[in-house]
């Protein structure tokens, strides 16, 4: 799992610059129609607006007042799609949407909105919506702000491991035979000539672990680098800026409740949400244009002051000040530059070829990533010659493959729930830990109860110290999901950095394990620890301003 740039191949149908969600997404489709293909990316995988998302995969039902019905037309059904083929990692979510008095959307307008969405979901939702009336508001609103609450609506979504979704195409599109490499940087994309009839023939590579450079060669290179685009094609004669960034910042606070809200901001009319996410709820998100260096957004002090004030309108009897945040974050969506408000700027992604042979995927939206990457592959064939069928529509993403239904992992039933118990027999762990490893790796925990039963046994869990991992998910991490630092894992294989404490306690912990996975020496070692805690500091600093 650990090569690097002088074990690889340098000759490829098609080079896919950016392991995020979308280059993710086509990478692994057309490692399934048998194209011989490399993904490149300059951090982690996913490390940019790809885990740094609301974390739902959505319809986009606020998307319906600015007419994009196509667009929720196939977020509705890549939803379900989703649901289907990754249960491990998207499971079904009900939203409360109330309705105040005064407020932009009344009653009426939300029950055709609402029956809207189900029929471009061809009725096939989790559930139907239901419009929740006052007389027994006690059965939906928990904490809500009943002052001027004139009803709401309940409907389905779903929530999200938006890291671990990312991962989990990344593994696929390896399996399927496809060349793997992050922490490593394209330099120069190759042209074979000048001027208008130049094309691109490969990309120059430099690897950042090994210090090795090498130049690739292909037949087409697609760009999926989202915010990052402009920069990369800055370089191709007569391109011009394709991207204009938005700043998205979310909050994690204690938790609210037990339900998901969909909630219209009281200074300024914008839809957010605020949702259970781990032991907390998550609140997000703003809309704010970002023209600044896409690997140095930060959350803003009035992005965060706005959220905690907006939530606190909507849960008073929460009182949330700055020290409840446990952690914030920030991320830039790469929307298509166009004119008109941030908040109604359409999220249809669109296919640029500057020159021959080059390809940028721009825009699009987190849910439909699969029918975009179906589109990009499908649209570069013509340049590699032939043709194969799209498999991604019915092949279930990594751990995916369950024997029993969706519905069944989700509600942890009793075939999950023998499952749970045989694995901890077998790892000689809490029941709890391997339920939680089926949540996150699905049928791929048996490989995690495997080191574990070939590790020494783990310490007992219980009330006073709450399932957070076990040695083997971090060797798992290292031999297999391609974690180098130790900020993959916390920010993005585990997602401890987002939980209380910010994960600084394990540090010395991970540490060692990466340390003998990676042959790391003190120096590097002390360097990592170092780098990692002022990074998690970063994260949770909001609640020590």
């Amino acid at each position: 799992m650990h090569e690097r740039l002088a074990d690889l191949p340098r000759d490829f149908d098609l080079v896919i610059i950016g392991g995020g969600i979308n280059g993710a997404g086509v990478a692994r489709d057309a490692a399934l129609r048998g194209f011989r293909v490399a993904l490149v990316e300059q951090y982690d995988f996913g490390s940019g607006s790809s885990s740094r998302t609301s974390k739902l995969v959505h319809g986009g039902i606020r998307y319906l007042e600015h007419g994009a019905i196509r667009l929720v037309w196939e977020a509705c059904h890549e939803r379900r799609r989703l649901l289907q083929l990754a249960p491990h990692l998207v499971r079904p979510l009900p939203f409360v949407f109330p309705v105040y008095a005064g407020g932009r959307v009344g009653l009426w307008r939300l029950r055709a909105g609402m029956w809207l969405y189900d029929l471009l979901a061809a009725f096939r939702n989790v559930r139907r919506h239901r419009v929740l009336s006052m007389r027994h508001p006690e059965a939906w609103s928990e904490n809500l702000r009943r002052d001027g609450l004139r009803g709401a609506a309940l409907y389905y979504d779903a929530a999200m491991n938006d890291a671990r979704l990312v991962l989990a195409n990344v593994v696929a599109a390896r399996e399927a035979g496809a060349v793997v490499l992050s922490r490593a940087t394209v330099t120069r994309i190759d042209l074979d000539g000048s001027g208008a009839g130049a094309g691109a023939r490969g990309v120059e590579i430099h690897d950042s672990v090994s210090g090795d450079r090498a130049t690739w060669n292909a037949r087409c290179v697609v760009a999926c680098t989202g915010v990052w685009t402009n920069a990369l094609l800055a370089a191709i004669p007569g391109t011009q800026p394709a991207v204009a960034p938005t700043r998205g910042t979310h909050i994690v606070v204690r938790r609210l409740g037990e339900r998901a809200f969909t909630l219209a901001a009281e200074r300024d009319g914008r839809v957010f949400f605020a949702l259970p996410w781990g032991e907390g709820t998550l609140v997000g998100t703003t809309d704010v244009e970002d023209a600044g260096l896409p690997e140095a957004v930060e959350p803003t002090e009035a992005e965060i002051e706005y959220l905690l004030a907006e939530a606190n309108r909507f849960f008073p009897a929460a009182g949330l000040l700055r020290h409840d945040v446990v952690a914030a974050f920030a991320g830039l969506r790469p929307l298509l530059r166009a004119t008109g408000d941030a908040s109604a700027r359409r999220r249809e992604h669109a296919i640029l070829q500057p020159v021959p042979g080059l390809f940028a995927v721009v825009g699009g939206k987190y849910t439909t990533y699969r029918a975009v990457a179906e589109s990009v592959v499908d649209r570069i064939e013509p340049s590699l010659g032939r043709r194969a069928a799209c498999r991604t529509r019915t092949t279930p993403l990594p751990g995916g493959d369950f024997a029993w239904s969706p519905e069944e992992h989700w509600q942890r039933g009793a075939q999950f729930q023998a499952k749970a118990a045989e694995l901890a027999a077998y790892a000689r762990v809490e029941t709890a830990m391997a339920a939680r490893w089926l949540t996150l790796y699905g049928t791929r925990a048996a490989a995690i109860a495997a080191l574990a039963a070939a590790a020494p046994a783990a310490p007992a869990t219980g009330p006073e110290t709450p399932v957070r991992f076990h040695p083997a998910e971090v060797a798992y991490a290292v031999r297999h999901e391609f974690a180098l630092r130790l900020e993959d894992w916390f920010l993005r294989r585990s997602g401890t950095a987002f939980e209380p404490g910010n994960g600084i306690a394990d540090l010395e912990i991970i540490a060692a394990i990466f340390s003998r996975e990676l042959g790391w020496d003190a120096a590097t070692r002390e360097a990592e620890i170092r780098n990692c805690r002022n990074l998690l500091e970063r994260i949770g600093a909001s609640a020590a301003r």
